[in-house]
């Protein structure tokens, strides 16, 4: 029997010196084989001797015009910063639907990003993300999509999901988490329209994002959910995204998901995780996604 493919990208690396110990941890343990990078953070120099210790990773560049200071001058990206000259944060969705952030300037910035990418990564370079999936945002989606083709990898993540909760049936599973997060249709409808944009633009994806739904006795973060999710997952190539770390000051300064990362680290650390892993999918990276021949066009000039 043919096993389904798996890609377990790391987001996060560059974010704090612990996030980069834990998902170095992650990658020498043999749980994670790709990872993306917060570029505009100076832990983020660890790129280059992390791929020269593992020269098959894949790295993509995690887009972040949201939390940190930008890879540009602040004279350049002055509407994306606050007084303090670090990006808005938890202020950015509020500045950004207000029109108060220059679209112009976050495309210079999201460029230079994906230029230092490359600089850090080399031909390790595989794809491009965003922090927080900010891009998904109206008028942001346009700039995402001519800044990941400016990166010539061709390879984005997939907005097309597969989410498993704990209960039995996946297609049962299924109806009750609609009926009880109706909202999630509506955001479904968005994604799909936001896939067929990235298809448009010649730009490759894994089939689908995995995830699971916290549901009656199962946490979305416990190796029983996540044991499930690998048994339940279909042929071809899926990507599930984690975010192992360690919760210390430094990350409790920049993000809001910190205990969370605690309990990803351990399980991804953990053998009987590793062992069921093994046993159920082929482990892979952004390098085993082929591309499509470039037709597209970039959405701006």
């Amino acid at each position: 029997m043919v096993k389904p493919q798996l890609i377990i990208n790391a987001d996060g690396y560059g974010l704090t010196a612990g996030t980069n110990r834990a998902i170095e941890e992650c990658i020498r343990f043999g749980t994670v084989r790709s990872v993306s990078v917060n570029v505009n953070f100076p832990e983020a120099e660890e790129t280059s001797p992390l791929i020269r210790r593992y020269p098959w990773l894949s790295v993509g560049c995690h887009l972040n015009p949201v939390v940190g200071r930008p890879v540009l001058p602040e004279d350049r990206v002055r509407s994306l910063l606050g007084p303090d000259g670090e990006f808005w944060y938890r202020q950015f969705d509020r500045k950004f639907i207000l029109g108060h952030i220059d679209l112009g300037e976050l495309r210079a910035e999201l460029f230079a990003q994906v230029e230092r990418c490359r600089e850090l990564s080399g031909e390790n370079f595989t794809h491009v993300d965003c922090h927080m999936a900010k891009h998904r945002l109206p008028r942001f989606y346009p700039l995402f999509l001519d800044a990941s083709r400016f990166s010539r990898v061709h390879r984005v993540r997939t907005h097309k999901y597969l989410v498993v909760s704990g209960e039995r049936g996946r297609l049962g599973s299924a109806v009750r988490y609609y009926l009880r997060h109706p909202y999630r249709l509506g955001v479904q409808a968005w994604n799909m329209w936001l896939r067929e944009k990235a298809r448009h633009a010649g730009l490759s994806m894994p089939d689908r994002r995995v995830a699971v739904a916290p549901s009656r006795g199962c946490v979305s973060i416990s190796l029983a959910a996540w044991t499930n999710l690998l048994r339940r997952l279909p042929s071809g190539l899926s990507e599930f995204v984690v975010h192992p770390g360690y919760g210390d000051a430094h990350l409790r300064r920049v993000s809001g998901y910190v205990g969370e990362r605690d309990s990803e680290r351990e399980i991804l650390l953990s053998v009987a995780f590793k062992n069921i892993l093994d046993s159920t999918v082929r482990l892979s990276s952004y390098h085993d996604i082929p591309l499509k021949e470039q037709g597209g066009k970039p959405w701006l000039q």
